[in-house]
């Protein structure tokens, strides 16, 4: 018996059942003397890994590739069906020529073939797919069935492949979602509406007619009883009363059997097309898509009737996720939904809620991992059991509809006149009544409190408020001056769970270090099991970076941060869930990293710090008493502020028009007012020039008649603009003079307050007065500084500019500074954090190789952003730094080359996830 099940290890478990039944195949074919099987055959100069391949013996090129996954939902994933078609692609240079590029995915279970060809993966599945084959034993775990059918469908291939005959590719789906696309456009071009609710009302009625097309022709191919619900489409002659008479009891019949969200009227009974306003505008659209439907749809079922696959074809058309985004609605991934519902549902029998549950995609994973787990316990359940533990609420009617359709076909042979699949068509803010569930699975809308594209009205949130404290929620969300859209579906619908309930949520992982995410952590604390980030590009649909949140009703006294760096990782779900259930000790490797805390850590801190620095690298070094704050080496450090009071372009103006540009030489002079702009970071002359100050000779004089002393009354340009000003507000004129007066200083250190692209920090080797604008802080008074008389002062603060140009300063403004939607934004108390090294404690030695390399870097005249990791033009700076901090703490690194590989690694992380 080959004993075989859904969490078998995929190598030592389904690969020698998949090559022994794949070689029986080539024996029985009579090909054993022609071509062989490679199990993991190296493709060169690649560093990805096929699972098998065969080739042919003669010319050791390979005709066909075979990957091999666990369940048959992994089968009709598109992540991996393109892993397989990248596998393929990576063999062309080694591929048989005249050979169809052949390849398959299966679970032995399932099989889907492919050819590659040009377009998306779904145009390269060939006719009579998927393969299906006898189920998995529930059981005895007895897969020999499988096994035997999976061996025949491989010889049914292999004379295909052999022979080169050329693919037959399935092509009847395409025409009918081309046709569905192009009368939903006309139709909703056609109405009087706004465009999102003409599009959504459009795509309902048109998604009906597809939906019951696609149903009628299975259930007739499949000889099922169901198909007496279905009648044929109304005819191409019919009249409108006719159509509309013949459409609806199409409908009414269909709705006997269930598919209520999906074939009931649209809700809107206002604004719906059908049947209030159906017209003879719009009734020639319906017959042109029932026209390609009657056409294509019988040979398009028998060719290909996975409903995962008709999905994506749809959705792939009609979604632009690009305006999907800017709405907030981004679409769960299928292997990040697998995740979400592996590491959060309890046992077979829990209940499940998704309060937005979009297209269906975390209630469809988990009705999944629902079966698998009961199959596991020997308990097969009905379909209608299945769809009984799980629940949605979704405010799009479109979108129901199609969570509907996606859960109620997960077992079309299954549904009956009890089938009910539990969508509710509505705002989950205004369905508060339902509670009592062991699981919540959500991936929440983000949307900026100010988007432009969907803002968040006055009485959208007055409604969301309301409901989170109505049910007895603590509301956080008041307390963020920005709240995200998602803030207050985690803060509301935590009220759906029992008293042992979990939840599982997909949120943006700027949460975990940025400003507003304070208050969504204080909120969580008390609650969070785990925290999973994953590799940013793995899930590309996404335009924000994720993490999954796993929270608990009955938490245990530890956090675990499990940052997921080998992606293959995300591929076995319950090999993650092990990690966080049997591991309470920080773990680090080459596949993922655990950092364990205990639940007394700072929701104010930065918390991507335990994915990033697991051992506590840079709190180590950060602590070391070698380093010390920059106000032990100067007396002044304070913020730019000369047109605090505004005034901006009175106080860095056009010199060149007038009435500034007879101001005398004596009353301008040296301003730096952008922080964007490109200098040397050991400053010139030229820079100081760049962006010319009026340099105010004095206070207001409150003794004048406009504020200007009276010995500089004789500069007739000045005293043009001090007139016209104080005419204007003498009280604003007065503060904006006194600012910029104020602000007039010398300076050895300059540090921009935002940066965006780019980290620099200038050192200042002129003594005259510069004008600063309050996008810069500065150093001014040295102080405190090594004894040693050969080593000069110039030289200690062009070494404490270097420090915070290196990598080694860069870490500490990203981890201390917010980060503002990607902008790193310094305050005063920022500056406070910053460390450097002990002057006192350098040798000039030391001195002097920093500054040599700072300066060689200078010269460079190139910028750095941190992102650049080892190939960073600064490498030569940071390891002179870090060959001091290795002499005087090693911080467990072997060599300073470690240690700066670790930090430049270390760094480009913290600038990504600032970015993202």
């Amino acid at each position: 018996m080959i004993n075989l099940w859904y969490n078998s290890d995929e190598v030592t478990g389904f690969h020698p059942v998949v090559e022994s039944a794949i070689n029986n195949a080539i024996i029985n074919c009579g090909y054993d003397s022609v071509m062989e099987l490679v199990h993991h055959p190296a493709i060169p100069n690649s560093t990805i890994i096929p699972d098998f391949a065969i080739k042919l013996k003669s010319s050791n090129r390979y005709i066909f590739v075979i990957e091999v996954k666990k369940t048959a939902r992994d089968v009709t994933s598109q992540r991996f069906q393109n892993q397989s078609r990248s596998y393929v692609s990576d063999f062309s240079p080694y591929w048989e020529p005249n050979y169809p590029k052949y390849f398959c995915l299966t679970n032995i279970e399932e099989l889907i073939l492919f050819a590659d060809r040009q377009g998306p993966i779904s145009t390269c599945i060939l006719k009579g797919n998927p393969k299906s084959h006898t189920r998995f034993n529930p059981q005895n775990r007895d897969a020999t069935q499988t096994s035997i059918e999976f061996q025949s469908t491989i010889e049914q291939i292999l004379p295909i492949i052999y022979n080169r005959i050329q693919p037959d590719w399935e092509n009847n789906w395409q025409p009918i979602i081309d046709t569905f696309v192009q009368n939903y456009q006309s139709v909703s071009n056609s109405l009087a509406l706004s465009k999102d609710l003409a599009d959504e009302i459009s795509l309902y009625e048109f998604f009906r007619l597809l939906a019951f097309a696609y149903l009628k022709d299975y259930y007739n191919q499949t000889n099922n009883p169901n198909q007496s619900f279905f009648r044929t489409f109304p005819l191409d002659n019919d009249n409108l009363q006719t159509f509309i008479t013949k459409l609806t009891n199409n409908y009414n019949r269909v709705l006997q059997l269930d598919f209520n969200q999906v074939f009931s009227n649209h809700p809107n009974s206002t604004d719906r097309i059908f049947p209030e306003n159906f017209s003879s505008s719009i009734i020639q659209y319906f017959k042109n898509t029932i026209h390609a439907l009657n056409s294509y749809s019988s040979q398009a079922v028998s060719d290909n009737p996975l409903p995962e696959y008709i999905f994506n074809l749809l959705t792939s058309k009609v979604y632009d996720k690009n305006t999907l985004h800017k709405k907030g609605k981004i679409m769960s991934d299928t292997e990040l939904s697998i995740l979400l519902a592996t590491v959060t549902i309890i046992n077979e029998n829990s209940t499940v809620i998704d309060p937005c549950s979009g297209d269906g995609a975390l209630l469809d994973a988990a009705y999944d991992y629902l079966n698998i787990l009961s199959l596991s316990n020997t308990v097969t359940k009905s379909h209608n059991q299945l769809l009984n533990q799980v629940n949605g609420i979704e405010i799009d009617p479109f979108l129901a509809q199609l969570a509907t359709f996606r859960l109620v076909s997960k077992n079309l042979s299954g549904v009956n006149n009890s089938t009910n699949a539990n969508i509710i068509t509505g705002n989950a803010f205004t369905n508060p009544n339902i509670a009592g569930y062991d699981v919540l699975l959500m991936n929440p809308p983000f949307l900026r409190n100010d988007n432009p594209d969907a803002p968040i009205t006055i009485a959208d949130k007055a409604l969301m408020n309301n409901a989170i404290t109505t049910n007895g929620q603590t509301n956080f969300v008041t307390l963020a001056s920005q709240p995200n859209l998602y803030f207050y579906f985690v803060n509301y619908s935590w009220h759906y769970l029992n008293s042992q309930g979990k939840a599982g949520l997909i949120l943006m992982a700027k949460f975990l270090n940025n400003e507003e995410g304070e208050h969504l952590k204080q909120f969580i604390l008390d609650k969070v099991e785990s925290v999973i980030l994953y590799p940013r590009n793995y899930f590309e649909d996404f335009k924000v970076t994720t993490v999954i949140t796993v929270l608990s009703k009955q938490p245990s006294n530890q956090i675990k941060f499990l940052r997921i760096i080998d992606s293959d990782l995300l591929s076995r779900p319950n090999d993650i869930k092990a990690i966080l259930t049997s591991t309470n000790n920080t773990v680090v490797n080459a596949n993922y990293t655990l950092k364990v805390t205990d639940r007394n850590i700072d929701p104010s801190a930065n918390w991507k710090m335990f994915f990033n620095d697991p051992t506590d690298k840079f709190q180590t070094l950060d602590s070391l008493s070698f380093l010390e704050p920059l106000d032990t080496f100067f007396v002044n450090k304070r913020r730019g502020g000369a047109e605090n009071s505004g005034g901006s372009a009175i106080i860095f103006p056009d010199f060149n028009q007038s009435p500034y540009s007879g101001i005398i030489n004596s009353n301008k002079g040296y301003g730096i007012k952008n922080s964007r702009s490109a200098r040397r970071l050991i400053l010139e002359q030229t820079n100081l020039e760049e962006e010319p100050a009026i340099h105010f000779p004095a206070q207001y004089d409150d003794s004048t008649p406009n504020g200007l002393t009276a010995n500089h009354q004789a500069d007739s340009s000045l005293n043009s603009i001090f007139s016209t000003n104080n005419t204007a507000n003498s009280a604003k004129w007065k503060q904006i003079v006194n600012a910029a007066f104020r602000n007039k200083v010398s300076f050895d250190i300059l540090i921009p307050r935002a940066e965006r692209t780019k980290h620099t920090c200038y050192y200042n080797p002129f003594s005259t007065p510069v004008v600063l604008s309050t996008n810069f802080f500065y150093l001014s008074g040295f102080q405190n500084g090594n004894s040693d008389t050969l080593i000069s002062s110039e030289s200690q603060i062009k070494f404490i500019t270097a420090f915070l140009n290196s990598c080694f300063g860069q870490i500490q403004f990203e981890i201390h500074s917010n980060n503002q939607e990607g902008l790193r934004k310094l305050e005063g108390f920022h500056i406070n954090e910053l460390k450097v090294p002990d002057l006192r404690q350098l040798t000039k030695v030391e001195i002097d190789s920093v500054v040599t390399a700072f300066e060689n870097f200078n010269n460079l005249n190139v910028s750095v952003s941190g992102d650049e990791g080892l190939t960073t033009p600064r490498r030569l700076l940071d390891e002179e730094v870090s060959k001091i901090i290795f002499s005087k703490n090693n911080l467990g690194f072997n060599s300073s080359t470690e240690m700066t590989t670790f930090f430049e690694l270390f760094l480009a992380d913290l600038v990504e996830d600032r970015r993202l």
